[in-house]
């Protein structure tokens, strides 16, 4: 089917009015494969908030809705249609704010039925086919205690569209419902498949070659990271669920990393990226390693405020010697991750079976992902209520899913991984070792700097860049 601008796929492919078929971004092509291999769901993305306070259930679910309204990634399905899956944005869904009390069980009962309950929410599938792929609950723990769960699941939804989007625009239409008022705002600029006809048209320019050729010169004979030597001895017999391990880092160690960065001119990020590559050397007997980053996407400012999956992932291949100064490494590194930024707009989907990094069926060779979440985890200020996010474990594809989470003044890192090939004994040492490497790379940079400074050696002129 040919919509407009000759656009394949867009229109109402099973003639209901008011339904708008658009293809899958490259991005949400990898996920609804791999979810459809799974035969489950596993890319669930809730967010989970603890509400004290005077609650207006009615004016949260109203604004809920209204979240679901304005954005078509909230109101999108994925059927098969010819073969081929595509975005079946419906003009309209409900979604209900059903309530469970607990007010009445006693306090430990009440806090273990929360936690079955919103397990057990975490685990319920969603069909992709038919949608809705946005689920919420509210669930009373007191007369002025409540928790709230909004599910949406990741084919239409990154972390950008949760903490910079949908749970500002939250704010100010749970205030507006509150007092009676209507919506205060306007509509969004773009919608996701106004980026799916952006990607679709860089994609059929001249630039995707440029990029392409730049990936083939960083990437020429790069082979996938072998699983390190620290692997689980005896993988379960069933698939299970990957597992998160929070660590927090001392407040002298980040200000010491934060000053360090400001003196060799790179961004917090590629300090830590570094780092955490010397952890993984020291695991495998190759000096030539990747992983990869996640990226943003929106490549236009009128995607700023749309919601959906606009992740990218962005392979960085570095040579990490057994020895070597970190402050060569780190250089190493900003090259890497300036180049990949610069290069950023072609999709891994789509450059991966180009440069040999993917089969289908088979996946792609990235085992390790390091990302750096930039969107700050606000909970939504809801007028009259206490709110505070309640951490849940997040998927992960990768064997190994390090991201580093920067907010009021702490950084803290979270490992996922998946207890297949490396258990929690290993998870554990990753992490005490992240921090070691850390504090060396620290002192190494100290060093550097006082070596510098003693030899007048000037400042290196490099320019910041954002993660």
């Amino acid at each position: 089917m040919t919509g407009r601008d000759g656009f394949p796929g867009e229109g109402g492919a099973d003639g209901t009015s008011g339904v708008l078929d658009v293809p899958l971004s490259y991005a949400q092509q990898s996920v609804w494969f791999l979810e459809r291999r799974a035969g489950r769901t596993r890319y669930a993305d809730p967010m989970t908030f603890r509400l004290t306070g005077e609650l207006d259930p009615t004016a949260l679910r109203a604004g809920i809705q209204e979240l679901a309204d304005r954005h078509e990634a909230m109101r999108t399905s994925f059927p098969v249609v010819a073969g081929l899956p595509v975005q079946r944005v419906s003009p309209h869904i409900e979604v209900p704010l059903p309530l469970t009390d607990l007010t009445a069980l006693p306090v430990a009962e009440r806090d273990r039925t929360l936690s079955q309950y919103l397990a057990e929410d975490l685990r319920a599938p969603f069909d992709l086919a038919r949608g809705p792929l946005v689920r919420a609950a509210l669930i009373r723990l007191a007369p002025h205690e409540h928790v709230v769960r909004i599910t949406l699941h990741h084919l239409v939804s990154d972390a950008w569209s949760w903490w910079r989007v949908l749970l500002r625009e939250l704010e100010q239409l749970y205030s507006a419902y509150v007092h009676g008022r209507p919506s205060p705002l306007p509509p969004p600029p773009a919608q996701y498949r106004d980026f799916v006809h952006w990607q679709h048209d860089w994609l059929a320019g001249p630039v995707y070659p440029r990029q392409l050729d730049h990936w083939k010169r960083e990437l020429a004979g790069v082979v996938p990271l072998p699983p390190l030597a620290l692997a689980a001895p005896s993988p379960p017999p069933d698939p299970q669920p990957p597992r998160t391990r929070w660590s927090a880092l001392p407040g002298d160690l980040y200000d010491r990393l934060r000053a360090a960065a400001r003196r060799e001119r790179v961004t917090l990020f590629m300090l830590l990226h570094a780092a955490f590559l010397r952890v993984l050397r020291h695991h495998t007997d190759t000096d030539d390693i990747l992983v990869a980053t996640r990226s943003g996407y929106r490549a236009r400012p009128e995607f700023e405020q749309a919601a959906g999956f606009f992740v990218n992932l962005l392979p960085v291949r570095t040579r990490v010697p057994a020895e070597g100064d970190f402050r060569g490494l780190l250089r190493q590194v900003r090259r890497a991750l300036i180049g990949g930024y610069a290069h950023r707009d072609a999709p891994f989907e789509r450059l991966a079976p180009d440069l040999g990094l993917w089969r289908p069926g088979f996946g792609a060779a990235i085992s390790v992902c390091v990302s750096f979440q930039t969107a700050a985890e606000v909970p939504p200020a809801l007028e009259g209520l206490d709110v505070a996010l309640i951490d849940h474990d997040p998927f992960s594809p990768y064997p190994l899913d390090l991201g580093f989470y920067e907010d009021a003044g702490t950084l803290r890192a979270l490992l996922i991984h998946d207890p297949g090939q490396y258990d929690d004994a290993a998870a554990a040492r990753l992490l005490d070792e992240l921090h070691h490497a850390l504090a060396d790379a620290c002192q190494e940079l100290e060093r550097d700097a006082r070596s510098d400074e003693a030899a007048g050696a000037p400042g290196r002129a490099m320019p910041q860049e954002a993660t």
